[in-house]
């Protein structure tokens, strides 16, 4: 038995390091790149499987639309078995007697039917291509939903960063505030300062412990959420990396913007694919004052065949084939409001593009400005870091030669501190600005 234990040592002892190696895996957190975040979140995105559902359907619609123009096949097949209390009618000739009416009981009726739509005044030529041009739109509604998508991971992603960035400085804030603790504790042994001086830097460290507390809670929602929009699963830990991708700025006029956005925005490419709709509609409603023309054959295999007089006992095969024409003359007047409904609507886009173009010239000077301003902060910013790190070192060497208050000492320190964050907010602000602004434009 003793010789079984120690045979199985070496798998007990692979079990523990497999279970404690998954373990160790499982706590490692995955750091979603930027790009690797939109990449997931657009797989992920329910808005952008509704915009597949709908490309299917637009592809559906199309397949029937030339179902339609094919030729339209029937086949009749029936049974019928009657009575035998009719007295058939009997003509006398002299060559004998003919019965009109013949006791046929067992009869059956069958045809085999097929329509062809010939000229319909060009109606399907022009459904084919409103199904066609609504196709195409999808496809830029399906990129302006892209493109949406991959800005709100971004914004969420650049947020998540900053609020990590903060709590770094917040951490080692307290860590510096903990070390002059300890060195002001030991100025009041020596009786240089009082001990409410210390109960001040304790009390400074109280609230920055709540903050940090705060923004953890911001961090962690972060987090959950950029793992929903992911698609990640719920258990997965979530991480981002702690510096900023490399992003290159053009530093293009607000016209060069302007121009770009003009010529890339996916609405307005999809307002012009509607435009054109309502063009072809106004062909749509025009073609309603022409006439239908379609051909039509027919085999009949009947017993009794009705065009075998008299009406003999056997299964016997007729067809004909012809043309028809339908034209409904009351279309010929009161089409006229719906070719005038028709010239509204194609209009009415005009208006809808050229209030588009407003909106996305208002967009991309505004998010051009913003972007500008933005990048200005980051320098007004950093000459605040400088400043107030000049400032904390003068009180903080005063501080320790007992030469100022810990109130200066402290106050110089949230200077420091929340310049510190600032800049970091205004780095990553104006890195999400230019995003913006390229959004603007695409």
């Amino acid at each position: 038995m003793k010789e079984n234990f120690i045979r199985k040592i070496p798998l007990i002892l692979f079990g523990i390091c497999f279970v404690f190696g998954n373990n160790t895996k499982a706590q490692i957190p995955r750091i979603l790149e930027l790009e690797e975040a939109i990449t997931l979140g657009i797989t992920h995105s329910k808005n952008l499987a509704l915009d597949n559902i709908n490309l299917q359907l637009a592809d559906s619609k199309i397949l029937q639309n030339k179902s339609a123009k094919l030729p339209q096949v029937g086949l009749n097949l029936s049974y019928v078995r009657i009575s035998d209390n009719i007295t058939p009618f009997r003509v006398s000739f002299p060559t004998g007697d003919v019965v009109l009416n013949p006791q046929i009981l067992n009869q059956s009726y069958n045809s085999l039917q097929v329509k062809q739509l010939l000229w319909a005044g060009g109606k399907v030529k022009y459904g084919d291509e409103i199904l066609a041009l609504d196709k195409k739109a999808i496809y830029f509604d399906i990129q302006k939903n892209k493109n949406d998508v991959a800005f709100n991971i971004t914004t969420l992603w650049y947020n998540l960063f900053t609020v990590k960035q903060s709590k770094k400085i917040l951490e080692a804030n307290i860590d510096l505030l903990n070390n002059q603790k300890k060195d002001a504790e030991n100025f009041v042994k020596q009786g240089i300062i009082l001990e409410n001086d210390v109960l001040k830097i304790d009390l400074a460290i109280t609230n920055l412990s709540s903050n940090l507390s705060d923004i953890s809670t911001t961090e962690n929602l972060l987090k959950y959420n950029l793992g929903i929009l992911t698609g990640l699963d719920s258990k997965t830990e979530i991480d981002i990396p702690e510096t900023l991708p490399n992003t290159t700025q053009e530093n293009d006029n607000l016209n060069q913007y302007l121009e770009k956005a003009f010529q890339n925005r996916a609405e307005l490419k999809g307002l012009s694919i509607r435009k054109e709709q309502a063009k072809v509609g106004v062909k749509i409603a025009r073609s309603n004052f022409m006439p239908t023309i379609g051909a039509s054959g027919m085999v009949n295999y009947d017993l009794p065949n009705q065009r075998v007089f008299p009406n003999v006992a056997s299964l016997t095969g007729t067809w004909n084939v012809g043309v028809g024409l339908t034209w409904n003359l009351t279309d010929l007047h009161s089409n006229k409001e719906k070719v005038k409904e028709s010239n509204l609507s194609f209009q009415k886009m005009n208006q809808v593009i050229e209030q588009a173009k407003e909106g996305i010239q208002l967009e991309v000077n505004a998010d051009y400005t913003n972007y500008l301003q933005a990048k200005q902060k980051i320098q007004l910013a950093d000459k605040s870091v400088e400043q107030a790190t000049e400032n904390f070192r003068v009180e903080q060497n005063k501080f320790q030669t007992n030469t100022t208050t810990s109130t200066d000492f402290l106050n110089a320190n949230t200077l420091l501190l929340q310049a510190k964050i600032n800049l970091t907010t205004a780095i990553a602000n104006a890195e999400l600005a230019y995003k913006k602004l390229l959004k603007s434009v695409n």
